[in-house]
């Protein structure tokens, strides 16, 4: 891409835990790879989420809204398991039901976009309007999927737009309880120089076993609507050590699974797993899971990069603590704390680049 020789972004997709889905370390390499190769724009981002946050999104979400799954960390199946490429599907249920997204990025204007926005409706009287820029749409089920709009109840449908740089999205519901599985920004590519583009999954509370439960074929076919991603990064392992028992071999095996669905996509795709940081209410479960990942990535070729060791080790959590860079719950980073982890881990994917 540094050279001009190529003709299609280079794709990450980031699946983790509450420390991915709050965008701030996953900002800062999403961030330092497009400042260096290239803007592919936002990526993946959720509609309706009302506890998510994305860097380069404003969002103003009106009303009451659900989750489905109803604990979107969930282990277990839950319905049919197409969920779109987030694992959570939104639904407004009551009051004046609305989502506005603002793309707020100076980086991207003038440049063409294209949206894939993703829904499933639930019941035959679902009716809801998009607004993209000026121009506004009503979307109703068909009694069969033509691809383009409509789509039939109970099955995953793709709306595909184009604007010229930034702008706002807006989703209305008009009746009945339709569910958004999120959208995906990106610059076109053939009409713009390509870049890089992150995907963040991060689900609060989510485990290695969390994507597990999710319907393998339904998500591939998501992941596989674009090229499938070069990277794949897993950051998991954290929300394990909430478990009185340690169960490392089982976590080990989890990890591995996960690996492999991934590479059943794409087989050629580089891997990197990212091991949990300290808790301060569970010192003593961390070091065996950060030691069962470790194994699960050299067991799956893949890159290791040991967070916790990067902080410190035991007890590091409480020192960033004190030090203002975690939280007070002992178990999250405040922002400057995330950028500074952000750094050290974009220095460590750059470094060998470089030499």
């Amino acid at each position: 891409m540094e050279k001009g020789e190529r003709d299609d972004h280079v794709r990450i997709m980031w699946l983790g835990d509450s420390h991915a889905q709050a965008d701030f370390w996953t900002d800062v390499i999403r961030t330092g790879l497009q400042k260096r190769f290239g803007h592919g724009g936002p990526g993946f981002v959720h509609v309706g989420f009302k506890s998510y946050r994305h860097a380069r999104i404003r969002f103003d979400i009106r009303g009451r809204w659900r989750m489905r799954p109803k604990a979107p960390s969930t282990v277990e199946p839950w319905g049919d398991g197409a969920f779109g490429l987030g694992g959570v599907l939104h639904a407004g249920w009551a009051d004046y039901r609305s989502v506005t997204l603002d793309l707020e990025d100076p980086g991207l204007d003038g440049k063409p976009l294209t949206w894939d926005f993703c829904y499933k409706h639930g019941l035959p009287s679902d009716q809801f309007r998009l607004e993209l820029g000026q121009k506004a749409e009503t979307f109703t089920p068909s009694k069969t999927s033509s691809g383009e709009g409509g789509g039939s109840v109970g099955e995953i449908t793709h709306i595909r737009r184009r604007t010229d740089g930034p702008t706002r999205l807006k989703v209305r519901v008009v009746d009945g309880r339709p569910d958004f599985c999120g959208v995906v920004i990106e610059t076109d590519p053939k009409a713009a120089a390509p870049g890089v583009v992150l995907d963040n999954l991060g689900i609060n509370g989510a485990r290695y076993a969390t994507p597990l439960a999710w319907n393998e074929k339904a998500w591939a076919d998501e992941v596989n609507r674009r090229p499938a991603p070069e990277l794949f990064i897993f950051e998991y392992g954290g929300n394990e050590a909430s478990d009185l028992v340690v169960r490392p071999e089982q976590y080990k095996q989890n990890a591995l699974a996960l690996i492999a669905r991934a590479r059943r996509i794409r087989p050629d795709a580089s891997c990197l797993v990212i091991g949990p940081s300290d808790r301060a209410d569970a010192e003593a479960r961390i070091p065996p899971i950060v030691a069962a990942l470790e194994e699960a990535a050299a067991q799956a070729k893949c890159r290791f990069w040991n967070t916790y060791d990067v902080m410190g080790g035991r007890g590091s959590l409480r020192n960033w603590r004190d030090t203002d860079r975690a939280a007070p719950d002992g178990i999250h980073l405040k922002p400057k704390g995330y950028d500074e982890i952000g750094a050290l881990l974009l220095q460590d994917l750059m470094s060998d680049y470089r030499r």
